[in-house]
């Protein structure tokens, strides 16, 4: 297969700690150049991982013909905008979680590239490790029987008193931040959508975005409970729960290069991987040989509306249908 060229919208901490490095090794992906809101700054970028290209604004990238997809880890209220603008400039897209800050900006992504051949998708990169792949084989083989309870954490000690996770204005708050991991992990293994949502949490007077949150999900087969938090600590473990066994990940979302799983009392060691190569190779790939994405934008609109309704039930302290 072709490599499909990609660029990246942002010189962000997690472009360069996670994504950029990813793309160098995707054996699909040829990396051709970051955007920033300075030049300074994607020249930098550029110096760093031997970019062939230095772009002086975002818009800059998008408009560049020779770009076939982009790359979007910008603060979490700029998604869906610069998902818009890219596909009018007819690039596929694939946007950092979580994909929109509202549900009425993920319809209008969906509508946007409905009837085209453009593929956008919310950038989750953990359904592509192999512990959760062969997890999901283990499922649907009914090793544990009828999935019936779903847990999940993902929580750490935030030590920073501001910055873009705080920010309300820029999609900040511990639910869009962590807790969109333990929410798409259930609806994964339910295979389905909550009927129903309720949640509790704390929330920062100063900064007017919620610092932990605990919430149960209601599935037509079972109950889901999750939590996700900036003041305890570390803690990234999942539970899946069947009529007759469990499966448990010590490390469901950031597992170390080789990682373990429990499917009742045995353990199985997962040879090693680097889940967002795997993710950058599948959207590749979905590109150059026109195949179908495990995860479309319909996905990630029904991921948002949960995420949305979960902060309802959070403000208001009732149960929200779905």
């Amino acid at each position: 297969m072709r490599q499909i060229k990609w660029g990246v919208l942002g010189c962000s901490g997690f472009a360069r700690r996670r994504s950029i490095p990813a793309m160098l090794l995707t054996p699909s992906v040829e990396l051709v150049g970051v955007a920033s809101r300075t030049r300074e700054k994607s020249e930098k970028f550029s110096e760093q991982f031997s970019l062939p290209k230095t772009y002086d604004s975002y818009q800059q990238l998008i408009d560049d013909p020779e770009i076939e997809a982009v790359h979007i880890p910008l603060p979490n209220s700029m998604h869906c905008d610069w998902t818009l603008a890219a596909l009018e400039r007819g690039k596929h897209v694939l946007s950092e979680k979580p994909f929109a800050t509202k549900s009425s900006e993920a319809q209008i992504v969906v509508d946007r590239v409905k009837g085209t051949d453009l593929k956008v998708m919310e950038a989750f990169m953990w359904p592509f490790h192999p512990q959760h792949q062969k997890a999901k084989e283990l499922v649907s083989s009914g090793v544990i029987g009828k999935v019936t309870f779903v847990r999940a954490s993902f929580s750490y000690v935030m030590t920073a008193k501001t910055g873009i996770r705080l920010d309300k204005e820029l999609g900040g708050g511990s639910l869009l931040d962590v807790g969109c991991y333990p929410v798409s992990s259930a609806r994964y293994y339910f295979g389905g959508e909550p009927l129903s949502v309720f949640a509790r949490g704390e929330f920062s007077k100063d900064l007017g975005v919620d610092t932990a949150v605990t919430g149960i999900m209601e599935f037509e087969q079972g109950r889901a409970v999750f939590d996700c938090s900036f003041s305890m600590p570390y803690r990234t473990d999942l539970e899946v729960v069947g009529e007759t066994g469990r499966i448990y990940f010590p490390r469901a979302w950031q597992p170390h290069e080789q990682a373990t799983m429990f499917v009742n009392d045995e353990q199985i060691i997962l040879p090693p991987a680097n889940h967002y190569v795997n993710l950058f190779e599948h959207f590749s790939k979905s590109i150059g040989d026109d195949e179908k994405l495990a995860f479309d934008a319909g996905d990630a609109l029904k991921q948002m509306k949960t995420l949305e309704a979960i902060d309802r039930s959070l403000h208001s302290g009732k149960i929200v249908e779905l």
